[in-house]
């Protein structure tokens, strides 16, 4: 009889560090989130330039993932996971000493090598690992919010050392001195907490003589099914309104004035502390109606209506009522995010073919960093404040698409039903 893994203390204690670990491999190419002004003039980059160095991540995120799983299933993916970890950290401290536009290039494409093509497939095997697979939406949804936790503290640390120095070239340099250094103290960590393949469990040889079988066929099977576009399409749309939200840092500082340490509070409430309560409920919610398409469509509509009213706000507006609705846009992210993954199970893609599933929909759904930042970056070059409008116009459209998409998915799903009483 197997023995049936569930959630131990040491469990819990893996996960926050792996959190942490998360939130520093994603803290350092995306650290704009919390310090957009600070970053273009520590750089002495354009915001077009800035999107251009995300884009470098981006392709890491497309190209590199997929090839990066296929090495994780085989070889030590504990190795090239803490391998991974270490080498973002080396990367933050040697950036620390040379920021400049030019070298950053280099940079983030090192950060797309160790962050995409090592850790993040290594990522995903590891917390399935944790417990038995019928507890696996459980675990990842603990992993997303143990994420937004390491978010959380990561980033309210960093902007505590920001905030100490009164030139802000210094006080970036700190920030980063201080990622790499929580990144060597969690690799430290993690060494001892996660698992290699040496311990490898019944449940995990068999799925990897499952994996073994699949051809270049089934790829092709995959790509051509309907439900691995609707997939993509719903991580598209979340994860467009996720990146946008870097853009409210900018938004509050230069159009309604409030200071470059208040607006970073505000984001890391907004992008990590939010994460940490929402994601979670997101997923509990869709499957309370046993369909995560509900809560993503209910989220997208949300998420336009809120961006609307931002859009027609009266002059003068007291900043508290920006804030609210910028929380409440938040909202609407982060329970898509909770859900967007679970799409490919409520369309019916059989568990054998979730690896390919899965390397297809990221290649989609986060898309969006090869061109979105650039994009953005050249409206508010152009623009100035008036760029904000456009951004919030162009999020306003891909909700749009994902509720056109959410509703095919809806008529997919019947025919599908429809199919199976036939074959019955």
């Amino acid at each position: 009889m197997r023995e049936e893994r569930g959630f131990s203390v040491k469990t819990f204690v893996a996960l926050f560090f792996i959190g942490m670990a998360y939130a520093i491999t994603y803290a350092v190419p995306f650290v704009q989130y919390v310090f957009y002004d600070t970053t273009l003039h520590a750089l002495g980059a354009t915001n077009a330039q800035l999107g251009t160095l995300v884009a470098i991540f981006g392709i890491g995120n497309i190209a590199g993932a997929p090839i990066g799983g296929i090495l994780s299933d085989k070889y030590n993916h504990k190795l090239l996971y803490l391998g991974g970890l270490l080498g973002t950290s080396l990367l933050s401290l040697i950036w620390a000493y040379n920021l400049n536009y030019q070298f950053s290039l280099l940079v983030y494409a090192g950060l797309a090598i160790t962050g995409l093509f090592l850790l993040f497939p290594a990522h995903i095997k590891i917390v399935r690992s944790l417990v038995d697979e019928s507890r696996q939406g459980k675990v990842f949804g603990f992993a997303e919010s143990f994420a937004g936790i390491g978010s959380t503290i990561v980033n309210a640390i960093a902007l505590s050392v920001f905030a100490k120095y009164a030139n802000e070239i210094y006080g970036f340099k700190a920030v980063l001195i201080f990622f790499a250094a929580c990144g060597v103290i969690c690799t430290a960590i993690l060494y001892f907490l996660i698992d290699g393949p040496d311990k490898k469990t019944e449940e995990k040889t068999e799925e990897k003589k499952a994996k073994d079988k699949i051809t270049i066929k089934d790829f092709f099977i995959v790509l051509k099914c309907p439900g691995t576009w609707f997939s993509g399409i719903a991580v598209f749309a979340t994860y467009t309104l996720y990146c946008s939200l870097s853009y409210f840092t900018p938004y509050f500082t230069n159009v309604l004035g409030v200071s470059v340490v208040f607006s970073g509070a505000l984001a890391i409430i907004r992008t990590y502390g939010l994460r940490f309560v929402l994601c979670p409920v997101g997923g509990f919610l869709g499957d309370k109606f046993n369909s995560v398409t509900k809560v993503l469509m209910v989220s997208w509509i949300g998420a336009a209506a809120t961006l609307l009213t931002i859009m027609f706000l009266p002059e003068g507006t007291a900043i508290p009522i920006a804030i609210a609705l910028m929380l409440v846009f938040g909202v609407f992210v982060f329970s898509a995010r909770g859900s967007m993954f679970a799409v490919p199970s409520e369309v019916g893609i059989p568990v054998k073919y979730a690896a390919i599933t899965g390397g297809i929909v990221c290649a989609i759904g986060y898309s969006p960093d090869l061109f979105q930042f650039i994009l953005f970056g050249n409206w508010i070059d152009t623009y100035g404040n008036a760029a904000y409008t456009m951004i919030f116009t162009y999020n306003i459209v891909v909700c749009s698409l994902g509720v056109i998409s959410a509703l095919l998915t809806f008529r997919y799903k019947r025919k599908l039903r429809e199919g199976l009483q036939q074959g019955n």
